[in-house]
């Protein structure tokens, strides 16, 4: 259960068969912008019919498999910043709750819902309630959107259909069903 709940792609998901305890959403909810890399979230994540509680998404615009990363940025050379610049927010009223992420179609990754956007160190950029995130990597504002994937033609389609898509079949293991979704980034293994 520990290396399924700190996988930070969601690669590894878990149910308990035994009756214990189900992985429950964290406290705050937050997006953590990695160096070079991708958007880690970990949040109550509504994506289309899903929820889940951990995902890796594309800023780089190279993923195969938008709107999740597939670890094209290594081979691409998309070079960001983890650490933009931080903006002097308030405190939210509410630091949890569902999370709802729209990848738009040819466009942005618009979130909604209690967010802080952190940077790799841990400083926090921003607290809102809906932003607009960059997916094309082309943005001179990044992490957030500016417009700039209708400049460079971006094309990623809407998250749910990929995501529903690639869902592979769970399996089993010991007093927990396991399943890897290949469809996020690195999955780990387990045994």
């Amino acid at each position: 259960m520990a290396i399924a709940e700190s996988c930070p792609s969601g690669a590894i998901t878990y149910i308990r068969k035994d009756a214990g305890p189900q992985e429950q959403p964290p406290v705050v909810n937050t997006v953590r912008i990695r160096e070079n890399g991708s958007l880690a979230l970990h949040a109550e994540i509504v994506l289309g019919d899903e929820t889940s509680f951990r995902a890796t998404l594309c800023r780089c615009g190279a993923s195969e498999n938008k709107p999740f990363c597939d670890g094209s940025h290594n081979k691409s050379g998309f070079a960001a910043t983890g650490e933009p610049a931080l903006k002097d927010t308030p405190a939210l009223d509410a630091r949890n709750g569902p999370l709802t992420v729209t990848p738009t179609k040819n466009g942005q990754l618009k979130l909604e819902g209690n967010l802080e956007i952190v940077t790799g160190t841990g400083h926090t950029v921003d607290r809102t309630q809906r932003t607009f995130l960059c997916r094309c990597g082309h943005s001179a504002n990044k992490p957030f959107c500016d417009g700039t994937h209708k400049k460079v033609g971006f094309v990623g389609q809407s998250g749910a259909a990929a995501k529903a898509a690639n869902l592979p079949p769970q399996g089993e293991r010991s007093n927990f069903i396991v399943a890897q979704r290949s469809w996020l980034y690195r999955p780990a293994r387990i045994g």
